[in-house]
C-alpha cells in the first residue's frame, strides 16, 4: 500500500510534468523517441481498488477466517502496520515492511502457518477489490507496440511474488506478459522517495534518462525519480472540486450508516470513471449530473434491471411502469444501461392514486386521518373529488365551527357526500385503467412493476387492492428507497430498504429527498385526471422553463456517466456487486443532500419543488440567505415544515453556513437524540430587563441564548401588549448590533409555524442614550443606555413574546465579582 500525498493541483497546463488519464498516450508519444523503459507505479495508477481508500479494504479482511482466528480487526491491522514501520525505523533506519512484519508487530507469537494464512487472506481480499485502470492498460499496450520495456515500481508491503499474483488477477494476459520486472520497496528495504529508483536503474542496467516513470504520488512518483534524472509524470486523478466531492462522499457514507467502517468497507467503484472522464471543474452541471446523480441512477438502474429479470425467472409477466414525473430520469437511466426500452412511462401521481382508491368509508377515513390536521379543507375536498361548489361550502362551514377538523369530518361523513365520493372515485378508477390499457396494454393476470424513487409506496399501496380485486392484476414496487411500512417486504423492495439498512438511515435521506426528485423529474405538469380515452389531464402548476433547461443539462450528464460506466466496467473486467453499488449510492445521496459544494448550492438555489398532490403549491428548494437569517434569529430551530414558509432542503442551507451545522442535523436525524434550544451552547448574555405597567416598574435579569455568527436571542414576555419593556444594553456593552426585533405569539415559539405568527416590531422601538451608527450598529453612551418596546395597541387574546436578536460588538469590562466595571 502506498503513502497518500495529496498535492494541491489546480491546473493541467504543465503537460510535461503532470497529466490526466486522457493525456497519458500523448505524453508517451512525446517521450517515445528518448526513452527505452516505461516505469509505472502500481496502486492508484495501474491497479485501483473499489474501496474509497486503501485502508478500507481492512474492513473486508477482518471477516476472513485467518484474521478472525488471529483476532485482527481493521483497526488492529492499521495499528499493526504503524507499529511495524516504527520498529523498522528504529532497528534499520527505514519504514519499509513486509506483511509478516506487520502481523508480528501486534502478535509476535504467531506461527509461520498463521502468518501465511493471514497473507493469503489479505491478498485474496485485494484480488476481490482491485481492478486494472483501463487508460493505463492502454498505455502499456501502446508502450509495448513502440518496443519499450515496461516495469512496475511500487511502494508496498507486498513481496514481488505477491504483487505479481495480484497483477495476474487484474490484468489482461497480453498486458501481464508485457511487464518485464516488478520492484517492491519491501524487498529492497527502501522507498521510492529514499533511493529505490537508483536500485532499479542498476538492476535493469539502464541510464536514468532512458526511463519515463508515471505515478500518482507527487513526492514518490514525480520528485524522487527526477532527482536522479528519470523523466517523470505526475498522474493527476481529478480536478480539485472533483476530489473534494469524493472526499465529502466518503464522510457522508461513514456517517449515515454506522456499519460502514465497522462491519464493512466504505466503497467507491466510480473513482476510476471520474479519473478517466473529461470533467471540467467549472461545469457545475457535470458536478451534479455526472459526479452525483450519475452514480445514484446507475446503481438504481442496475437494481431495476436485475429485479425485472428475477420476476421473469419466477414465471411472471412483468410490465414495468415508470411513474411520472419522478421516475423520468430512472427510466432514461434503465434504457441507457440496457440499451433498450424496459418499460413504459405512465402518468400516475399521488393525487391520481388516492383519487382512484376511495371504495368505502374506511378508505376515506384513512385519508382524512392523515390530512385533516392541516386544516386545508378545500384541497382535501379536491382530493376527494368533490365539486367546487360543495368543496367551498363544506370548507367555509367547517372553518367557522369551534372544532374545525372534527366538524369537517362530520360534514364529509354525510351520506350524500360519501355517495358522491364513491361514484366519482369509481369513474376516476376506470379512466386510470383505460390510461394503463392504452400505455402498456394492461391485461388480467399481468404483474405491474411500479418504478419510482419510492419511500412508503403510496401509489402502490392505494392501487394494489383495487387492481387485485377488480382485475386480478398484481402490483409490485421497486424503488430507489423503500421505507418500512407494515407488510412492505411482501410486494415492495428498494435499492435501499430495511432488508439491510435501519429505519433511521433511510428516514435521514428521505427527509430532504426533494432535491433528488427535482433532478429526476420530467418537463411536464402533475397529472390530476384522465379523459375518457385515458389521456392524462394535467394540473395548472409547473416549474419554470429556466429550471427545466438546467435539468436537461444535468440529466444529459447523468446519462453520459452511465454510458461511461458501462464502457469502463467492461474494459476493467469488473461488475460492482449490489452491495457496493447500494453503499456508494447511499453515500453519494447523503453527500448531495447534506454536504453540497458551493457551486452546487449556487446552481440549485433558484429551484422550486412542485408538491405533486393536485394543489398549486410550489416550494423553494433552498435559499442560503434566508437560511442564514433564520440561523441568526432562531439558531438551528429555524427550520419549519409548513407549506407557506418551508424550503425542502434545509441541510444545504446549513452547509452554506457551516459544515458543523449540517453534521449536527444529520446526527439528529440519524441518532434521534433529544436536543433543545438551551442545549446547543452554554454561553449566555444576561441583560437587565425593565417592565413598565401603569406607571409601575420592575426589573429582572433575562438570559439571551446564542444563535449564529455571534448573535444572541433575547426573548421577553410582553403579554397581550399592556406593558412596556426596556432592555438596558448600556450596562453590558459599549457597542451592540441589532439584527431584528419581532413580536411572536408565545405558543408558536420554535414551532413549525412560528413565522406565520411573527410580525416585525421595529416600529414600536425607541432608544435612549444609544446612538445609531447605521447597519443596525449602536453605540451605548452610558450605563443606562436603553432600548424600549412601546406597544401601540392590544395584541388580542394570545400572549406574545418580544424577540430581540443582537450581536455584542464591544463589551464592558467586569470586575472580579462579575459586575460591569
Amino acid at each position: 500500500m502506498e503513502s497518500a500525498v495529496t498535492p494541491d493541483v489546480t491546473h493541467q497546463s504543465q503537460i510535461k510534468s503532470q497529466a490526466r488519464a486522457e493525456e497519458l498516450i500523448s505524453i508517451l508519444e512525446h517521450y517515445a523517441q528518448r526513452i527505452k523503459v516505461l516505469s509505472l507505479d502500481c496502486f492508484d495508477t495501474l491497479i485501483w481498488r473499489q474501496t474509497a481508500t486503501p485502508s478500507d479494504a481492512f474492513f473486508d479482511m477482518q471477516k476472513r477466517p485467518a484474521f478472525q482466528a488471529a483476532g485482527l480487526t481493521a483497526r488492529l491491522r492499521a495499528q499493526a502496520e504503524e507499529n511495524a514501520r516504527q520498529k523498522m525505523l528504529i532497528d534499520h533506519g527505514s519504514t519499509e515492511v513486509k506483511l509478516t512484519d506487520i502481523y508480528k508487530a501486534n502478535n509476535p507469537s504467531l506461527s509461520n502457518h498463521a502468518l501465511a494464512a493471514l497473507a493469503e487472506d489479505e491478498l485474496a481480499t485485494e484480488q476481490e477489490t482491485c481492478f486494472a485502470f483501463p487508460p493505463v492498460v492502454e498505455l502499456i499496450r501502446q508502450a509495448r507496440a513502440r518496443g519499450l520495456k515496461i516495469i512496475i515500481v511500487s511502494d508496498t508491503y507486498f513481496s514481488e511474488p505477491e504483487l505479481r499474483r495480484l497483477l495476474e488477477s487484474c490484468l489482461p494476459q497480453d498486458v501481464l506478459q508485457s511487464i518485464r520486472q516488478v520492484f517492491c520497496s519491501s524487498e529492497h528495504g527502501v522507498a521510492k522517495s529514499s533511493g529505490l529508483f537508483s536500485k532499479v536503474c542498476n538492476k535493469i542496467h539502464e541510464n536514468p534518462h532512458s526511463i519515463l516513470h508515471v505515478g500518482d504520488n507527487l513526492l514518490a512518483d514525480f520528485v524522487a525519480p527526477q532527482t536522479i534524472g528519470i523523466h517523470s509524470i505526475h498522474f493527476i486523478h481529478n480536478e480539485k472540486k472533483v476530489g473534494e466531492t469524493i472526499r465529502m462522499q466518503a464522510l457522508a457514507g461513514g456517517f449515515i450508516d454506522p456499519a460502514i467502517r465497522h462491519e464493512r468497507s466504505l466503497v467507491n467503484p466510480f473513482r476510476g470513471i471520474f479519473a478517466a472522464s473529461r470533467l471540467s471543474e467549472w461545469q457545475t452541471e457535470s458536478l451534479i449530473g455526472y459526479l452525483s446523480a450519475g452514480p445514484v441512477m446507475y446503481a438504481f438502474a442496475r437494481y431495476i434491471c436485475a429485479e425485472v429479470e428475477k420476476l421473469q425467472l419466477q414465471g411472471k409477466r412483468p410490465k414495468v411502469l415508470f411513474l411520472m414525473r419522478d421516475a423520468y430520469l430512472p427510466s432514461l437511466a434503465c434504457e441507457t444501461l440496457a440499451g433498450r426500452e424496459i418499460g413504459k412511462r405512465v402518468r400516475i401521481s399521488r393525487f391520481a392514486a388516492f383519487a382512484s382508491s376511495f371504495r368505502n368509508k374506511d378508505d376515506i377515513d384513512k385519508y382524512l386521518c392523515d390530512n385533516v390536521a392541516s386544516l386545508r379543507f378545500y384541497d382535501i375536498c379536491r382530493q376527494l373529488l368533490l365539486p367546487e361548489a360543495i368543496a367551498g361550502e363544506i370548507s367555509e362551514k367547517a372553518a367557522t365551527l369551534p372544532n374545525p377538523a372534527l366538524a369537517f369530518i362530520k360534514l364529509i361523513h354525510q351520506d350524500h357526500i360519501l355517495t358522491h365520493i364513491f361514484k366519482a372515485s369509481k369513474a376516476y378508477r376506470q379512466r386510470l385503467i383505460r390510461h394503463l390499457e392504452r400505455e402498456v396494454g394492461l391485461e388480467k393476470g399481468d404483474t405491474l412493476v411500479f418504478v419510482d424513487l419510492g419511500y412508503t409506496g403510496t401509489a402502490q399501496r392505494k392501487l394494489e387492492p383495487v387492481f387485485r380485486d377488480e382485475m386480478a392484476v398484481e402490483i409490485v414496487g421497486r424503488y430507489l428507497i423503500s421505507l418500512s411500512v407494515p407488510g412492505w417486504e411482501k410486494s415492495r423492495g428498494g435499492l435501499m430498504d430495511p432488508s439491510w439498512c435501519d429505519d433511521r438511515t433511510l428516514q435521514t435521506l428521505v427527509a430532504y429527498i426533494a432535491l433528488l426528485e427535482q433532478i429526476c423529474t420530467s418537463n411536464e405538469k402533475s397529472v390530476v385526471d384522465y379523459d375518457t380515452d385515458g389521456s392524462p389531464i394535467y394540473s395548472e402548476t409547473s416549474v419554470s422553463k429556466a429550471q427545466h433547461a438546467k435539468l436537461e443539462t444535468i440529466q444529459s450528464e447523468c446519462l453520459r456517466f452511465i454510458q461511461d460506466a458501462v464502457q469502463f466496467f467492461s474494459q476493467a473486467r469488473i461488475q460492482p456487486s449490489n452491495r457496493v453499488l447500494r453503499d456508494t449510492a447511499m453515500a453519494e445521496l447523503a453527500r448531495m443532500l447534506f454536504f453540497p459544494s458551493a457551486a452546487e448550492l449556487d446552481y440549485l438555489k433558484s429551484f422550486e419543488f412542485d408538491l405533486n398532490m393536485g394543489t398549486k403549491d410550489l416550494l423553494n428548494v433552498l435559499d442560503p440567505e434566508k437560511g442564514l437569517t433564520g440561523l441568526r434569529r432562531r439558531g438551528l430551530f429555524f427550520m419549519e415544515k409548513n407549506l407557506k414558509s418551508m424550503r425542502t432542503n434545509y441541510p444545504a442551507e446549513l452547509r452554506s453556513a457551516g459544515m458543523e451545522l449540517a453534521l449536527t442535523l444529520m446526527a439528529q436525524h440519524r441518532i434521534g437524540f433529544d436536543v433543545r434550544v438551551s442545549d446547543l451552547s452554554l454561553r449566555r448574555e444576561n441583560l437587565n430587563v425593565i417592565a413598565i405597567r401603569a406607571g409601575n416598574a420592575s426589573q429582572t435579569m433575562v438570559a439571551a441564548l446564542p444563535t449564529h455568527d455571534g448573535y444572541f436571542s433575547l426573548i421577553v414576555p410582553v403579554g397581550t401588549g399592556d406593558f412596556q419593556v426596556g432592555v438596558q444594553f448600556g450596562l453590558n456593552y459599549q457597542w451592540v448590533q441589532l439584527e431584528s426585533i419581532e413580536l411572536i405569539v408565545t405558543s408558536a415559539l420554535y414551532t413549525s409555524k412560528e413565522s406565520e405568527h411573527t410580525v416585525d416590531a421595529s416600529e414600536n422601538i425607541v432608544v435612549d442614550q444609544m446612538e445609531n451608527k447605521g447597519q443596525g450598529l449602536y453605540e451605548c453612551l452610558t450605563d443606562t443606555s436603553l432600548l424600549v418596546y412601546i406597544p401601540t395597541r392590544r395584541l388580542g387574546e394570545h400572549h406574545h413574546a418580544l424577540r430581540i436578536v443582537f450581536r455584542p460588538i464591544i463589551g464592558k469590562k467586569k470586575n472580579r465579582h462579575g459586575i460591569q466595571a
